[in-house]
């Protein structure tokens, strides 16, 4: 919804210069009335025509046309054969027609006798066809006269014949009400029973109507029937020209799928208007781009509908350059529910992120949680439909009616009823509805929640790639992406893995990457996703066979090769084969340093593997190093070296100091950076501008703000102030060009940088380019023109191992210098960066650092951390049904009381230039927290409860994976020494450290939000809903597509 409005129905312009209305009450809910009464169905749509124009064309096929008279004489002649066989109103009649003149005579005359056609395909297999008539149970079937007839067991037929029917000028004249059924289209079934998805007249009726006003219709459209006729689009592209006088060409069968006479028939029929889905329109646009004279065959084409599946943007936006003339429109809307009911014409403007839109015309839409609670404007749940596009349900299956047609909560939708889609959407600021997958296809792979599209839509970014489809893999070591691509030759993996690391953060970049000339086709022209699967599982098969090299003790290269062959499942891995190209991940990487490193010769690193990243280079790498005289330089050394600041830097103080106007945040994408994001936009006037990873600003943006919409964070209006830049704190100039990194340094008054890169299992190495080196280039850009202060945001590890040395609580003022250093990569990372600020502060530079503790979730969503330790524990505890007979004590601060208070750092200059430890004073066991009912989770041994992890890790649960590699091999023999492993799993900070700079912070701003209760409650809210859902689907085989 637009910011302003007031719950009054408002039209909205769209980009076509029609108008399509919406409304904001409630605010969550887009659609609106429109009075078109009275009431026609469409056969007296169709017959109004008739009687205007009965010799202009109706229907082609095959060079063969009827006209309005005739086609309306034939589907009179075909109802008084049906009714003379007992069909009457209200029955549901199959029609086993595969194409043909007959299609549009026949369903017409069902229509006219008040009965639902429902298209069956005579070609589908036996099985199939006999348990579809099973469900439907009808008087009579209708078959073609001629050629060999479909086996359709009992039910007896009726045979059509265009050239035998009896034309009859009378019509049969049954009146037809709004909610009588017109047709039933068959979907799958879980179950492996066909569903027959009912819909009525005034749902029908709605859609045509609309699209006549909104396509400005004038009797000259030539629609191509370009679906199949058992796909409810088909409905639309047969009989919307019939009501507006102009001509449907219906195709030969399996015609919508030979791009080639598509285009033929395009040019052959002059069709001004088609619809595809996207899979299809991809092929077309790779003809059209290669085929100049192709181009010209479609030149007649002025709107295109697409649907069926999420749309293409490079494919929409391709064919728009290609045909300028055409006007493309992305519809959404399931079967269940009178084809489409949400239109969006798409716009050059919208670049990756194209809309579904907004509701036509008596239909509407909401965005809502799992209890059919109305969700605010940019955060993502479940789309729900209503008005007058409901279908009647499922025939014969009440029970799967109401799973899905379900009693109506929301006020500003009319209807008793909804239909939950099972797609997941938001409704952006502007009143536009986004489509975010489907409930039951997100995916999750090593803790980190993905949207298959951000990747498929990065992949389709890159020349010559046409199509992109995003699965889970589930291989036997867990889950794992793969991206099936269709694209031209010269299209390879590693150019697909390269560009694609570019765009996406490294847990985005699938494992598998499969480059094909086409993928797999349904038969109405989806992505074959069964296909897809069945392609990986045979090829997890052959990758888990033995390799054939010998086990026996090899040279140093072959046995680098053979740890990559083995953690990657790879056995025919090249030597020069790069390891991110070959689907490794931060885990497998982790797994080869640790499998190499269990030779006592080799000192070997996770930073070494990435930065020689085949088999042979790392082998050369660790020759080189065995043959040193001189050993390479020394991890310790190095922290040294990267602690010193460069004598050269021009390090000046902060001249007048104010509130800042423009804030410049890293991190904005992270769990802490998303909410200090939010904090300034809703609770300050500053400016915010981010840096994160993508292709342009445009995307960075674009990140962001669907980094803040997933986790509810994202308000109407903050758009105005928000930009993005696109940069990566892991290079040198953080990625900036010249000209964004002087504005930058113009344009910012303040620099906070939460941004860092967080993996508990890698050493400092692979930690130091983005949170070291990073962090130096951030305070190079604070100083060049005006100096501006940095807010550097840390963590209490760096001092924790310091901390545990002392019988007093240490203080925020201790200098990092003179501790010792942290193990942990991270934390080691974190520690020389401020040993780096601190010297800098030292010679002047204005300079603020914030320690957090364990940072938790907000108390308005609950949603965790996923890559969080803390939250990696409870959910192991409520996956495994246990807890361990183990105190694990710290500080629960949630991430919303920790953004209050850095926020209110950066508007106060008063704050500037000290040190504050954030963290809630209370601590906290979390093996006692009452969550989600844990006081019925049985305390066990820490052996027990170890054991449970490994059986969960061997299961595929990556996060039991992560947790388990914490702790040291063999441990589970001896519980003591588990116990204290387990208790130092995090570290009790309320105990270790002071907080006087943060507690005189509270008392200034009047702070009062001490209350872990809230906090707490939203938890274990989030973690009833999803941990048990999560644990279910590790038990389940891949569904099918």
């Amino acid at each position: 919804m637009r910011e302003g409005d007031t719950g009054s129905v408002a039209a909205v312009p769209v980009s076509d210069g029609s108008t399509c209305r919406c409304t904001a009450t409630p605010p969550t809910a887009a659609g609106t009335p429109y009075d078109d009464r009275p009431f026609l169905a469409v056969p007296g749509m169709v017959e109004e025509r008739v009687d205007r124009h009965p010799h202009r064309r109706a229907v082609s096929f095959r060079g063969r046309s009827l006209t309005y008279r005739e086609l309306d004489d034939l589907a009179n002649g075909v109802a008084a054969a049906l009714a003379g066989r007992g069909v009457r109103r209200g029955d549901v009649v199959p029609v086993l027609l595969a194409d043909g003149l007959e299609l549009p005579v026949v369903d017409l005359a069902l229509m006219k006798l008040g009965a639902a056609f429902v298209p069956v395909d005579p070609g589908w297999p036996a099985d199939r066809l006999h348990a579809s008539l099973r469900v439907v149970r009808p008087r009579l079937a209708v078959v073609r006269g001629s050629g060999p007839r479909p086996d359709t067991g009992d039910v007896p037929c009726l045979p059509v014949d265009l050239d035998e029917i009896t034309p009859k000028r009378r019509r049969p004249g049954v009146p037809i009400g709004p909610a009588d059924l017109i047709y039933g289209i068959f979907t799958s079934g879980t179950t492996g029973t066909p569903k027959c998805a009912l819909n009525r007249h005034d749902g029908i009726a709605n859609r045509l109507r609309f699209m006549t006003r909104h396509f400005a219709a004038t009797g000259d459209e030539v629609v191509l029937q370009n679906s199949r006729h058992t796909f409810d689009s088909s409905v639309w592209q047969m009989f919307w020209p019939l009501t507006t006088g102009g001509r449907t060409v219906v195709p030969v069968e399996g015609g919508f799928l030979d791009v080639e006479r598509t285009v033929r028939t395009i040019a052959d029929e002059a069709v001004t208007m088609t619809d595809f889905v996207p899979s299809v329109l991809g092929a077309l646009v790779s003809v059209l781009d290669r085929d100049p004279a192709a181009r010209r065959a479609v030149a007649s084409l002025r709107n295109v509908i697409v649907g069926g599946e999420e749309i293409d943007p490079w494919a929409v936006h391709r064919l728009v350059e290609l045909v300028p003339e055409v006007a493309v429109t992305n519809g959404y809307g399931p079967t269940e529910a009178s084809i489409g009911m949400i239109f969006h014409t798409v716009a050059r403007s919208d670049g990756d992120v194209i809309p579904i839109g907004r509701p036509i015309d008596n239909c509407y839409a909401a965005v809502v949680d799992a209890e059919l609670r109305p969700l605010p404007p940019g955060e993502t749940g479940e789309i729900v439909i209503g008005g007058v596009c409901l279908g009647e349900g499922y025939l014969g299956d009440a029970a799967r009616t109401a799973e899905v047609f379900v009693p109506n909560p929301l006020p500003g939708i009319p209807g008793p009823r909804l239909y939950r889609t099972g797609d997941l959407g938001r409704i952006a600021p502007d009143g536009r509805l986004h489509f975010a997958g489907r409930r039951d296809h997100q995916l999750k792979v090593n803790g980190v929640r993905i949207e298959a599209g951000e990747i498929e839509t990065a992949a389709t970014r890159l020349a010559g790639v046409r199509q992109a489809k995003v699965l889970l893999a589930r291989e036997h070591r867990g889950r794992s992406l793969a991206l099936f691509l269709a694209a031209d030759p010269e299209v390879t993996e590693p150019q697909v893995r390269a560009h694609l690391r570019r765009l996406l953060p490294r847990t985005h970049v699938p494992r598998h990457v499969v480059v094909r000339d086409a993928l797999p086709l349904t038969g109405n022209g989806k992505v074959d996703r069964r296909a897809l699967e069945a392609w990986l599982d045979r090829t997890f098969v052959d990758r888990t066979r033995p390799s054939a090299a010998p086990a026996e003790a090899r040279t140093l290269p072959d046995r680098v090769l053979g740890v990559f062959r083995t953690v990657l499942g790879r056995p025919d891995l090249g030597p020069d084969t790069d390891f991110l190209d070959a689907g490794g991940d931060s885990l497998q990487a982790l797994d080869v340093v640790t499998a190499l490193g269990a030779d006592q010769s080799l000192r070997v690193g996770v930073q070494d593997l990435f930065t020689h990243r085949s088999a042979a280079r790392l082998a050369r790498a660790l020759a080189v190093r065995l043959r040193a005289a001189d050993p390479a330089e020394t991890e310790d050394e190095l922290v040294e070296r990267d602690a010193k600041v460069p004598a050269d830097l021009p390090v000046r103080p902060v001249g007048r100091r104010r509130a800042p106007r423009t804030v410049l945040v890293t991190g904005a994408t992270g769990f802490v950076g998303a909410r200090l994001v939010h904090e300034l936009l809703a609770t300050t006037d500053v400016r915010v501008l981010c840096l994160a990873r993508a292709a342009d600003d445009a995307e960075a943006t674009a990140r962001v703000v669907r980094a803040l919409a997933e986790r509810g964070l994202w308000r109407p209006g903050h758009g105005l102030r928000l930009h993005g830049y696109v940069a990566d704190l892991g290079r040198p100039a953080l990625g900036l060009t010249p000209q964004a990194w002087d504005r930058l340094a113009h344009d910012c008054d303040l620099v906070l940088h939460a941004g860092a890169l967080v993996n508990f299992l890698f050493d400092y190495r692979a930690h130091r380019a983005a949170n070291v080196l990073g962090t130096a280039e951030l305070l190079r850009l604070c100083l060049t023109g005006r100096p501006k202060p940095l807010h550097h945001v840390s963590t209490l590890g760096v001092l924790d191992s310091e901390a545990a040395r002392h019988p007093q609580p240490l203080p925020e003022t201790y200098a990092p210098a003179l501790a010792v250093g942290p193990t942990s990569g991270y934390s080691r990372s974190k520690w020389v960066a401020e040993r780096y600020l601190d010297e800098a502060r030292r010679r002047g530079a204005t300079i603020t650092v914030l320690r957090l503790g364990e940072v938790m979730p907000a108390a308005d969503d609950g949603h965790p951390n996923p890559r969080a330790l803390t939250h990696l524990l409870l959910a192991a505890c409520h996956r495994l049904r246990m807890r361990p007979d183990a105190p694990v004590l710290s500080d629960w601060t949630p991430v919303d009381w920790a953004a209050r208070r850095i926020v209110a750092t950066v508007v106060d200059p008063r704050q500037w230039g000290g040190t504050l430890h954030v963290l809630h004073p209370v601590s906290v066991d979390f093996t006692d927290l009452p969550l989600a009912g844990a006081d019925a989770l049985p305390r066990v041994s820490c052996g027990r409860f170890l054991a449970g992890l490994r059986e969960a890790a061997g299961g595929g649960d990556r996060d039991a994976a992560v947790l388990l590699a914490l702790f040291p091999p063999g441990a589970g023999a001896d519980e003591e020494r588990l116990r204290a492993v387990f208790a130092t799993l995090l570290t009790d900070n309320p105990r270790l450290f002071r907080r006087d700079g943060c507690a005189e912070l509270e008392r200034r701003g009047g702070f009062t939000d001490h209350r872990l209760g809230p906090s707490v409650g939203a938890y274990r809210a989030w973690l009833g809903e999803h941990v048990r859902r999560e644990a279910d689907r590790l038990l389940l085989p891949a569904g099918p597509g």
